[in-house]
């Protein structure tokens, strides 16, 4: 594939990404803690997790209508356009809402629409892209991920907004809006997506249709076994980033003024080490034609940096763990992506068992906040400190398992 086609599929990554990241770092704890201080852990668990929880059955259901979908304007743009606009609108609410329960219910829609979005986009790679550049193209697409984190923290920290009030983010919410609807609409004109002759669409019967969510792993070993390595390699990540701005201020002792520009310091360096790391290891497992090293060496990069993060007591140290991890989950995001897209059961489904694998990405998003959010508040007596660092060597020895289950991976070198 040109370049012409990789940069458009990596600027609409970048889009979905800023509208998931933004919120979910910066705008959300803000928010949550403005309008409850003395629960934010439990309360900000309660959000993320009822946006995931949507998640979950959103990307399957939108890849599955996706790969059946007929209109002039392709299978894909149509499910990237739609759910765009439809995510737009919730996005512009969501900075004047003032209440727990008014967070939770938006942020469930957000995760709706643009979970149908980002189920299309990613089906590109597997539809369009040949099998021996899907390493470099995964990572140019995977460094969009922290790309968005980066302009989540420059939304943060350059657009206006009042930190103490609940309805303080209602600006930062429309630059995420304008960045998502500008990167939707450059695919939806640029990028080459044909019709799906009529002919080619099964038949719609409702009990087949629940049924094909199913995908049996003794059938389809190796796509059970790279999804349960990625939901544990993410559900182990998670529990780091969830609360990564309340633990800069609980354990590091930084003001309510100074956290978000300590995350954003500490995420500089991640990011940079997540996308040298990106561009390094896609083109490397492309050229020496192995995925799976890649995908267990970077597992267990990102395990030690979050033991180097559970000791960590000062902003240099958690710096030094965020670049380990950043090394370490930049060069998991390209070349997952590529095992990924090799262990899918069906050609003629793709968005939909991508969809499936995205359950991977969110079924931790809603356990990471609920375990997290319990787990903190019943040690904090004993002092964050405590709480944290146990957290976390629980959350390595998670991602650990994820890295040593990948050897059960057969079909892929």
């Amino acid at each position: 594939m040109g370049r012409g086609f990789i940069a458009v599929l990596a600027l609409t990554n970048l889009g979905i990404w800023t509208a998931f990241f933004t919120p979910i770092q910066f705008l959300l704890p803000l928010q949550v803690e403005a309008i409850d201080p003395a629960s934010k852990e439990s309360s900000l668990g309660l959000v993320v997790a009822a946006g995931a929880l949507v998640a979950l059955v959103a990307s399957p259901l939108a890849g599955a209508f996706s790969d059946r979908t007929s209109s002039r304007l392709g299978r894909r743009r149509t499910w990237v356009l739609w759910p765009t606009l439809a995510a737009a609108a919730v996005l512009a609410l969501m900075g004047g809402l003032t209440t727990i329960g008014g967070l939770t219910r938006g942020w469930a829609l957000a995760q709706l629409t643009l979970n149908a979005s980002y189920a299309a986009v990613t089906a590109l790679l597997p539809d369009q892209v040949p099998v021996a550049q899907r390493g470099t193209v995964g990572a140019v697409v995977g460094a969009a991920q922290p790309l968005g984190v980066i302009v989540g923290s420059l939304i943060a920290t350059l657009v206006p907004g009042d930190n103490t009030a609940p309805d303080g983010q209602r600006l930062r919410y429309l630059v995420v809006l304008v960045v998502v609807v500008l990167t939707a609409v450059l695919f939806v004109a640029r990028m080459r997506d044909p019709r799906l002759d009529g002919e080619r669409i099964p038949e719609f019967h409702l009990g087949s249709f629940a049924r094909a969510f199913w995908i049996s792993p003794r059938d389809h070993p190796d796509f059970a076994w790279v999804f349960i390595t990625r939901f544990l390699v993410i559900l182990g990540t998670a529990f780091v980033t969830t609360y990564l701005l309340y633990f800069t201020r609980d354990v590091l002792g930084k003001s309510p003024d100074e956290a978000g520009d300590t995350v954003a310091a500490i995420l500089q360096f991640y990011i940079v080490a997540l996308l040298v790391a990106a561009l390094v290891a896609g083109p490397l497992s492309d050229r020496v034609g192995r995925v799976k090293p890649f995908v267990i060496g970077a597992s267990l990069v990102c395990a030690a940096a979050i033991v180097v993060l559970a000791f960590a007591r000062t902003q240099g140290t958690a710096t030094i763990a965020a670049a380990i991890m950043g090394a370490g989950f930049g060069a998991y995001t390209a070349v997952d992506l590529a095992l990924i897209s090799r262990v899918l059961p069906s050609a003629g489904d793709r968005a939909r068992d991508l969809g499936i694998i995205n359950i991977a990405n969110s079924l931790p998003q809603v356990l990471a906040p609920l375990i997290a959010s319990i787990w903190i508040t019943t040690l904090r007596d004993s002092g964050y400190d405590v709480a944290y660092q146990s957290l976390y060597l629980a959350a390595a020895v998670v991602t650990v398992l994820g890295a040593v289950l990948v050897v059960k991976v057969k079909g892929v070198p």
